[in-house]
Parts: C-alpha cells; sequence; structure tokens
C-alpha cells in the first residue's frame, strides 16, 4: 500500500512524497524500514511523542499535527484513520464477530481453521480484540483480498461491544456465553447483547433466556453436533453421528461449546466441515495446555479467569485424575458476584482437590500462599497441577517453575 492511499482512504493528507508501505503498528519500539506508524492518544501517553524514533528507524507517521518529518498523512483523528483502513481492507468480506464473557479466542480460532478450506480468511490475532488491536491485526495480515474476516469483540468498559461492532459491522455474530469476567465494571448481558445492533444478518447464542429477549429475531441457538466427548492418552475422542474423531489435547465443556459454535456457523453458511481437519489444531498459549512432564500434568490455563472458566478447568482435571488433583490459583480481577465466596467454596466441594496454594492478593476462602517447596511437599506421581488466574499475575512464570521440577 502507498501513502496516498492512505490519504485518500482515511481523508487525509500526503505531505511529502509518496512511498510504499510495508507493515502498520502504533508501538514505535515495533516498527520498522516502511513501517506505517500511528500516532495514538493513549491514557498516559501520547503516540505522537514517539514519531521521531519512528523516523529515525525509517518509518512513515499518520498523525494529527504537522510534524518537521516527511513524508506522512495528516489526519484529523488518528484512531478514526485505524479503523477506517482496516474497514477498507475486509468491507467485501463476509464479517464474523466473537464476543462473550468466554471462549471468544478459541471459537475465533476453531472458525478460522475450518473456513480456510473454504477462501481467504483474515482473522484478528490472538486475543487482540480492542479498536487497535482488530484494526492492526487485519491490516498486518498477509490476506490481500479475504473472503472472510473474523474477529473477536472484547469488553471491558461499557459501550465497548457496541461501539466495536459499530465500526467493524459484521454480517454474523456469535455470543459465546453472559458470565462473570469483567463485572466490576459492565452489566455482562446488556453489554454483549448490544453486538446485535450492528449485526446484519444474525446472532448464535446458547439459549440463554435473557439473551432470547433482547436478540429477537435474529437470535440464532446454536445446534448440537458432539454426542459425547472422553480422553484417551492425553487426547479428546469426540463422537458425532456414531463416529469417533482424535482432537490435540484435552477440551472441556468450555472448548466443546466453542466448537459446537463454529459447527453451527458452518451448517448455517451451507459449508461442508470435516472434524478430521482439526486433528492438528491447538490451544493458543496459556488456555487449556496440557503439559506431560514424567508420571505428572500440568494444566496451564493462565490466560484469564473467571468463575466459569475455572469450572471449566477443575472439571477437566478431575475427569482426568479424580481427586489426585493440585491448584495454584491468582485472583479473577474485575468480577463481582453476588455470593463469591459460597459460589468459589460450592466449586471446591464440588472437585475436592488434594491440594490449594494461592498467588497473590487474598482472594479465595481456602488454601494457603504457594511456594513451590510447599507444592513440592504435597505432589505425588500421578498428580495432575492445574494453574489458572488472571493473567497480570504472570502465572506462565509458576508454570516454568514447576515444570523445572518436577
Amino acid at each position: 500500500m502507498k501513502l496516498s492511499e492512505v490519504a485518500k482512504i482515511t481523508g487525509g493528507k500526503l505531505v511529502g512524497k509518496d512511498v510504499d508501505v510495508s507493515n502498520f503498528c502504533s508501538n514505535s519500539k515495533e516498527c520498522s524500514k516502511g513501517s506505517l506508524f500511528f500516532a495514538l492518544k493513549g491514557a498516559k501517553r501520547d503516540g505522537h511523542e514517539f514519531i521521531k524514533e519512528v523516523y529515525e528507524k525509517k518509518g512513515y507517521a499518520v498523525s494529527e499535527r504537522e510534524i518537521p518529518f516527511s513524508p506522512y498523512v495528516k489526519v484529523q483523528s488518528t484512531i478514526r484513520a485505524l479503523t477506517t483502513l482496516a474497514f477498507e481492507k475486509i468491507k467485501n468480506s463476509l464479517r464474523i464477530a466473537v464476543t462473550g464473557s468466554c471462549g471468544k479466542t478459541t471459537t475465533k480460532e476453531i472458525i478460522s481453521h475450518l473456513l480456510e478450506k473454504h477462501g481467504a480468511v483474515c482473522k484478528s490475532v490472538g486475543n487482540f480484540n480492542t479498536d487497535v488491536g482488530i484494526s492492526l491485526s487485519i491490516l498486518n495480515d498477509p490476506q490481500k483480498n479475504p473472503s472472510y474476516a473474523i474477529f473477536e469483540i472484547g469488553a471491558r468498559l461499557s459501550g465497548d461491544v457496541e461501539q466495536l461492532s459499530a465500526i467493524f459491522k459484521p454480517h454474523i455474530s456469535i455470543i459465546t456465553s453472559i458470565g462473570s469476567s469483567h463485572s466490576m465494571y459492565i452489566d455482562p448481558l446488556k453489554e454483549k447483547s448490544s453486538i446485535v445492533k450492528h449485526t446484519e444478518k444474525f446472532v448464535f447464542y446458547d439459549g440463554n433466556d435473557n439473551l432470547k429477549k433482547v436478540l429477537m429475531e435474529k437470535g440464532r441457538v446454536l445446534r448440537k453436533h458432539i454426542d459425547s466427548f472422553k480422553y484417551k492418552e492425553l487426547k479428546t475422542i469426540v463422537k458425532v453421528s456414531g463416529e469417533d474423531y482424535a482432537l490435540n489435547g484435552i477440551w472441556g465443556e468450555g472448548q466443546i461449546k466453542d466448537l459446537e459454535f463454529a459447527l453451527t456457523l458452518m451448517d448455517e453458511l451451507g459449508m461442508s466441515w470435516d472434524l478430521n481437519d482439526l486433528r492438528n489444531f491447538s490451544f493458543l498459549k496459556g488456555r487449556m495446555n496440557i503439559k506431560y512432564l514424567n508420571k505428572n500434568i500440568v494444566i496451564d490455563d493462565t490466560y484469564n479467569a473467571s468463575l466459569e472458566s475455572l469450572i471449566n478447568a477443575a472439571q477437566v482435571a478431575f475427569k482426568l485424575r479424580g481427586k489426585n488433583v493440585i491448584w495454584v490459583l491468582a485472583p479473577m480481577e474485575e468480577i463481582e458476584v453476588n455470593g463469591l465466596s459460597k459460589r468459589l467454596l460450592h466449586i471446591k466441594d464440588e472437585f475436592s482437590p488434594k491440594a490449594i496454594f494461592t498467588v497473590g492478593r487474598p482472594f479465595y476462602p481456602f488454601g494457603e500462599s504457594y511456594s513451590l517447596e510447599r507444592l513440592n511437599n504435597v505432589v505425588k506421581d500421578g498428580d495432575i497441577i492445574l494453574v489458572k488466574g488472571s493473567r497480570i499475575y504472570t502465572l506462565e512464570n509458576i508454570v516454568e517453575e514447576i515444570e523445572g521440577t518436577l
């Protein structure tokens, strides 16, 4: 893409000569020769402060101000320019948005995996689910004219989902669940369901009665495809129409539900699917990653935490090894649930782990403070160690520590 094209699409003004752009960024540290840097205004820093660094690396900028560097594109709003440019790339694609309290990223990844047999797919990277993250994912995706654009829409503040769906205008949306995530700041039902306002065709959901009332005629309930599933040698065997399929890794109830959403979407689009295509599918880092270490298993589910995802992970561990399970937990941040302590105690009593260790601030009504020494004193051959908590606690470091000692 040339700078002149950027200026035309965004309604900006090209200052200086026209040049080719190699990639797009909003972090000056990630810029290189040929990068186009969007000088975004953040809560703490203004991207315009880093423009000099970009030009020292032989990059270019989109700026709201006149700058002593050339060439660049001057616009009224850099964030609007970024999202406008991203939407231009996918305006002719079938656009699919995924939101919800849990399972957004996994659902998006499964859909992308299945759709790749049917055409070029552009998707948001990992858990990039903000206006900036989605836009940069789209712009840096190697697909030039994608048939499908799949993106995850997140919400931390009230209004985020409606704003993002208004920008990227999905044809089809999926609400994976309504749960406790970010409930300290938003009303999960109101926030997630607001995606319907800017969804052109329909919204898939899990049959939640409250969602049904809001989604009205655009609501479509996911269909059941999986008859049953079981575990064998750290693989998940799913039965569909009497036939068994082996999937990599351990899929819990939550991941099976994510798969159901993907299969329902494929059905609705009239596209064939084959679960054999998922044989090499794997979850992203920190999401139900199963690690076999000598005679023990570590479940790395450190990406994030909510009541729903804790139940999912605890259920998987229980199915694999019964009560021979140790939990290492960090707090679930940004959730607000009535009777939280009672709910947590119920989860503990339901799955009865042999030991519980906690990290960070006091949060759980059970467990003792984690240390590797304390863990080593209780772990036995055959035990599973489940490590889970909000990602701000960097529990992946504890996973590495445990791996180093088993």
